[in-house]
C-alpha cells in the first residue's frame, strides 16, 4: 500500500471517531469531510497542469491537502463552529494533530516538517517572510487549492444547493455594502475578515483572491469553472463590481499564460 493510501485510511479512521453509531457525520462535519476530498481532487488537477512536480513533491501536496483541515473535526465537536476566532486557529491545530497522531511516521524528517508547516499556513492571511523557501511550493498550493474549493462552496451556498450559515462568517445580509472593501479588493489587496461588515462585502473578498493564487494551473481552473464570474452573479448592479470582475480575469489569464502548455489561442 502507498503511503498515500496509508496516509487517508488513517484520516478515515480519526474522522470515524466523529461518526454516530449508524455511522454518519453531523451535517457540517460531513461537509468538512467531503471538502477535504475536494482540496484532495484540485491539488492533483493543478500538479497534473503544471508538470514541474517531482513524484515526492506530489506527494507531499496530497498530504497537505488531505491535513490541512484535520482538526476541524475536533473543532465542530467541542465548540460546535467553524469559527477560529471562538475556537482555535484550525491552521495551527490541524499542524499540531499530525505530530500528536502520529500521522505518516514513515516520511523522512523533512517532508514531515515540510507538511506541517504548509498545513499551518494554508488558513493565515498570507505566508509569513520568514516561512522556510524549501517549503513554500507545499504551503502556496495547499492554499490554491483551498481557495478553489472554498468558492466553489460559496457559490453552491449562495445558489441554494448547500445549507450552512457557517459559510457567511455570522455577517448580516443587508443590502448594498462597505465603499472601502470594494477600494481593497479593486486595489487587488486582500481584505481582512474582521473590516467586513454585511454579506456583500464577504463576497467582494473574494475577488481578491484572483491576487492571492500562486500557480498557472490554479489560475486555469478558476477561469475554466468561471469561478468569479458565478460570484459577480451573487452581487448587487454596479459598474465598479463588473470592473472588479473583469480585473480578476486579466490577473488570473495572466498567471494562466505564464504556463505555455496553459496559454490560450489568441
Amino acid at each position: 500500500m502507498d503511503t498515500f493510501t496509508q496516509a487517508r485510511e488513517t484520516f478515515d479512521r480519526h474522522v470515524a471517531k466523529f461518526r454516530d453509531a449508524a455511522g454518519a457525520l453531523p451535517f457540517a462535519l460531513e461537509a468538512k469531510f467531503r471538502h477535504t476530498g475536494e482540496v484532495c481532487e484540485i491539488t492533483e488537477k493543478i500538479v497534473a497542469g503544471e508538470a514541474r512536480f517531482s513524484p515526492r513533491d506530489t506527494l507531499i501536496f496530497r498530504l497537505c491537502a488531505l491535513f490541512h483541515d484535520i482538526s476541524r473535526f475536533e473543532q465542530y465537536d467541542k465548540f460546535k463552529t467553524f469559527l477560529d476566532r471562538h475556537s482555535f486557529d484550525h491552521g495551527d491545530r490541524s499542524a499540531a494533530l499530525i505530530d500528536e497522531l502520529g500521522l505518516v511516521p514513515e516520511l523522512a524528517a523533512e517532508d514531515r516538517a515540510c507538511v506541517i508547516d504548509a498545513v499551518r499556513v494554508h488558513n493565515k492571511f498570507a505566508i509569513p517572510a520568514d516561512f522556510p523557501p524549501a517549503h513554500l511550493d507545499a504551503a502556496k498550493m495547499v492554499r490554491d487549492a483551498d481557495k478553489l474549493a472554498i468558492l466553489r462552496l460559496i457559490i453552491r451556498f449562495f445558489n441554494g444547493d448547500y445549507s450552512d450559515p457557517t459559510i457567511k462568517l455570522d455577517l448580516p445580509d443587508t443590502p448594498g455594502w462597505t465603499p472601502a472593501i470594494l477600494e481593497t479588493a479593486l486595489s487587488g489587496k486582500c481584505v481582512v475578515y474582521t473590516d467586513m461588515k454585511c454579506v456583500n462585502d464577504f463576497k467582494l473578498g473574494l475577488f481578491a483572491w484572483s491576487c492571492d493564487l500562486n500557480w498557472p494551473a490554479s489560475a486555469a481552473l478558476a477561469l475554466d469553472e468561471d469561478l468569479f464570474g458565478s460570484i459577480r452573479t451573487l452581487l448587487p448592479e454596479s459598474d465598479k463590481i463588473d470592473t472588479l470582475l473583469k480585473s480578476a480575469r486579466i490577473r488570473l489569464a495572466a498567471l494562466r499564460d505564464a504556463n505555455p502548455s496553459l496559454r490560450q489561442n489568441p
